[in-house]
């Protein structure tokens, strides 16, 4: 294996301590048979122990991407160099590594720094922790401080523990259970992981709460306040205290900050964030479900009784409570980014607000949303050791680290050699970063998210315009592209933040809603009006005052469906939540497709299929192919795909081919489908980019079956099309809505296209393919020039997914080697038209198969109740 060049980030620190920091990189194939035999060669030349795990494998077997834990140094220069290397022979295991014995009612974790004790019946996290021989917590251990606003204390139990990953590093446990609320309801779900690392007092927990009920959205709408959210009063934990143990009470509200110290132990000291502390701390982002905004305090206040002892705009902080030889400090990451925020510390206890009984409104937790906290806490002998739970260590993979894997074909160039389209628009991540700052995109619930700046073109009040972006065009997969081509660790960051709130935030949490919307990907608010208080969903009762809608817009669907930045996520961190995401929006977006299998959805279905005749001009027949040629299907096809990379298995690569089967044939009667009115039909290229993601998957596993070659001849023959018709889309500006920046931004999807056909094509046609290839890209580029709007978020996640071809096309000799030419075969009929006679035929089809689920008896003892109550009124 060629070593790897990997570099920890310790930011301003400069303090004498080491963390264990953790990171996936990808392997060429070959490269590395077994995550055995590695070791982490240190700045200094000393060999570590480093705790490898597979998250995915190439065709061969060997590994794909390695994930790897390894204890970092602190460096006064803000990054240190380490090495991964293969070694014959690996130093050994940390002579602590991490002990856990299972118990029926407790569980323990030895780490030869601490012993954490788990209850295995409540939720608390921690029955005990004792260090250095003393037990640190009272008898009565501690506590999961919940309550609801209308039943009152709320106990999570536990239902499973179990032992998610056994390394000499770390250890992970997962814990899942439900909240016992008085009414005997199982809404609110939790799961938490608890991570342990050798001969460490530290322990990293991550606690995520979910309400699991529906929202209700009546009328379409998916407004705050529906009747399917919960309403929370607090929710934290609390850690108290052996008696006599808490003789200091110390705070430090600011990176490098000197930690404050309460006069008086008993009174302790309050960090309590309350806002962001930034110039629009009260935007009209943060109001309630009655339209308020219940901020009153700009940024964070730190307290000791009712003495104000310091304020400021945005704590970074840490807390610890002991004596001088023993003690526990908390810390939270991103703690005045996800507020409301709180950390406490008297001589009882130490307390921590995820969401804290102190803020002025109650938490709203929407029908299937849910929200995750990181807690860093630690037994430690001083204040002095707890600094690094302000600004833990980062890590990044040198850019020759992908480059050489190969795993990412369309990497960004390499900006010493050229750069990449998109850095011609913003300087750099920090522009991306600043789009927060316009609207305070701060909060539990926003942050992570990206301003929709672009939908705010036409707004001319003097209050800020409130739109989200979600993920719409994969912004997340752009964004870590870009980290892994230039090395920049702001744009992980930022990927990263973004990946977390769409694991979160934006997938809809529930089993109990229509089978189309269960566990699917909320998409980008309504174009061109304010938000209002559909926060990240679509639509607002308040948009009937800027459209003539006399109804919402549904919820999630197929047309937004993204998954490679959530790929790519769990491929860099090891969140596994982040990979069970990826396969759960694939099965969501295939049933969003194949659409539900109930009565009354067959009805609806049957009534859209009707329009679509009617609108046809009476000739009596319409395209009917049984996938649309559109980005849903496009998005159906590449969440298959990074689901089947995720671990899901072969069955998904099947149904991406089952995809492109039921929308292409390479026979078809392309001009029939009117691919050339662009606001109707310009996504049939988001398609077309799928088909050609499906066709370097299939080269990766060496499989040239039939269905690589019936996808290739249905790439070919579009490209064919697009070669003698399509056009700049800003060529015809009368036939467009909003002949905007956007346009030439997804003529850059045409150049992408046509770059992959001049792969697959036959010699004498590959030059003409690149050049039609150069062309739009050429075209687009100065376009996006002329407007100075090119620097918005959406031409921005359109440049970062597509923008890398023309990098590709100028370094001809860069160039992959073409393929060998298609051999002519017989696919069969293309895609048939259908008469009228056909689709009432397939209706009658589908309702006789609704009538056979079991879904049936469901929806008719609902609706029996309500046809009880009809009258006729002449």
């Amino acid at each position: 294996m060629r070593e790897k060049e990997l570099l920890v980030h310790t930011g301003f620190s400069s303090a004498n301590r080491s963390e264990y920091v953790r990171i996936g990189i990808p392997c060429a194939r070959g490269e590395l048979p077994e995550p055995s035999g590695l070791a982490m060669v240190a700045p200094t030349g000393d060999e570590r122990p480093v705790q490898a795990e597979a998250l995915a494998r190439w065709r061969d077997g060997s590994v794909k991407w390695l994930l790897l834990d390894f204890l970092a140094d602190a460096s006064p220069g803000g990054s240190s160099s380490y090495r991964l290397v293969r070694t014959t022979v690996p130093p050994p295991p940390p002579p602590d590594s991490p002990r856990v014995t299972a118990g029926e009612r407790t569980w323990l974790v030895t780490t030869g720094a601490a012993t954490f004790r788990i209850d295995a019946e409540v939720f608390r996290p921690f029955s005990g922790i004792t260090a250095g021989g003393v037990e640190l917590l009272a008898a009565e251990g501690a506590l999961c401080l919940l309550e609801l606003h209308d039943s009152g204390p709320v106990v999570p139990r536990v239902a499973t523990i179990d032992l998610e990953t056994a390394g000499p590093v770390r250890t992970t446990l997962r814990i899942k259970g439900t909240c016992s609320i008085a009414s005997g309801s199982t809404d609110l779900h939790y799961t938490a992981r608890l991570h342990f690392f050798a001969g460490s007092p530290w322990v990293v927990l991550e606690v995520t709460l979910r309400n699991c009920r529906r929202a209700e959205h009546p009328g379409g709408f998916w407004d705050l306040g529906d009747p399917g959210s919960l309403l929370i009063r607090e929710f934290g934990f609390r850690f108290p205290l052996r008696p006599g143990l808490a003789e200091q009470v110390d705070c430090s509200p600011l990176p490098g900050a000197s930690p404050v110290r309460a006069d008086d132990p008993a009174t302790g000291l309050l960090l309590y964030q309350e806002s962001s502390g930034g110039a629009n701390w009260q935007s009209p982002l943060h109001r309630n479900r009655h339209g308020h905004i219940p901020h009153t305090i700009r940024g964070f206040r730190l307290t000791a009784g009712e003495e104000l002892l310091m304020a400021g705009g945005r704590a970074t902080p840490f807390i610890r409570c002991g004596n001088a030889d023993h003690g526990i400090a908390v810390g939270m990451p991103r703690f005045w980014q996800q507020f409301p925020r709180t950390l406490a510390a008297d001589r009882e206890a130490v307390t921590v607000g995820i969401f804290p009984r102190c803020y002025p409104d109650l938490h709203e937790l929407q029908g299937g949303e849910q929200t995750t906290a990181t807690l860093h806490l630690a037994a430690t002998t001083d204040a002095a050791d707890a600094v690094w739970l302000t600004a833990p260590f980062t890590v990044t993979a040198a850019p020759a680290v992908y480059r050489r894997a190969g795993v990412l074909p369309d990497l960004p160039a390499d900006p010493a050699n050229g750069g990449s389209l998109i850095d011609r628009f913003i300087a750099g991540p920090e522009c991306i970063l600043a789009k927060r700052e316009e609207i305070d995109e701060y909060g539990w619930r926003n942050f992570g998210e990206v301003y929709a700046d672009h939908e705010a073109v036409q707004h001319r009040g003097s209050e800020p315009f409130v739109s989200h972006y979600g993920n719409q065009y994969d912004l997340c997969a752009g964004m870590y592209r870009m980290a892994f081509a230039t090395g920049m660790p702001l744009w992980g960051e930022l990927a990263g933040d973004l990946a977390r709130h769409l694991r979160d935030i934006d997938i809809y949490h529930t089993d109990r809603d229509r089978e189309e919307y269960n566990h699917g990907l909320f998409w980008h608010t309504d174009h061109y009006v304010p938000a209002g208080l559909a926060t990240h969903r679509s639509y607002s009762r308040e948009q009937a005052q800027y459209r003539n809608r006399p109804s919402g817009g549904g919820g999630p669907g197929a047309e937004h469906c993204y998954t490679t930045g959530l790929l790519l996520h769990y491929l860099h961190s090891g969140d596994t939540a982040c990979r069970d995401a990826v396969i759960e929006l694939a099965r969501w977006c295939l049933a969003s497709l194949n659409g539900s299998r109930t009565l009354l959805a067959t009805v609806h279905n049957a009534l859209r299929y009707g329009r679509r005749l009617w609108r046809h001009n009476g000739s009596g027949t319409l395209p009917f192919p049984r996938y649309p040629l559109t980005r849903g299907t496009g998005n159906g096809v590449i969440a298959c795909l990074d689901a089947f990379e995720a671990g899901g298995g072969r069955w998904f690569l099947e149904q991406a081919e089952t995809l492109i089967r039921g929308a292409l044939h390479p026979a078809d009667d392309i001009a029939a489908r009117n691919l050339l009115e662009a606001e109707d039909a310009w996504s049939y290229t988001v398609l077309l980019a799928a088909v050609a993601a499906y066709l370097e998957k299939k080269r990766e596993l060496a499989e040239c079956d039939e269905p690589f070659r019936y996808a290739r001849a249905c790439l070919l023959a579009y490209a064919e099309w697009m070669l003698k018709h399509e056009y700049p889309y800003l060529d015809k500006p009368e036939i467009l809505e909003y002949p905007n920046e956007t346009w030439p931004a997804q003529d850059l999807r045409k150049s992408v296209i046509l770059f992959h056909a001049s792969r697959h094509a036959a010699a004498e046609g590959r030059d003409a393919f690149r050049e039609k290839a150069w062309f739009f890209y050429e075209t687009a580029r100065q376009e996006l020039h002329r407007h100075p709007t090119s620097r918005l978020t959406r031409p921005v996640a359109l440049m970062l997914q597509n923008g890398w071809v023309g990098a590709r096309l100028m370094a001809r000799t860069s160039l992959p080697e073409p393929l060998p030419a298609a051999v002519a075969a017989d696919f069969g009929s293309p895609t048939p038209r259908l008469a009228f006679s056909s689709v009432l035929r397939r209706v009658a089809t589908e309702l006789g198969q609704a009538l056979a689920q079991p879904s049936l008896a469901r929806e008719l003892a609902w609706l029996r109740p309500r046809l009880r109550n009809l009258r006729y009124t002449p």
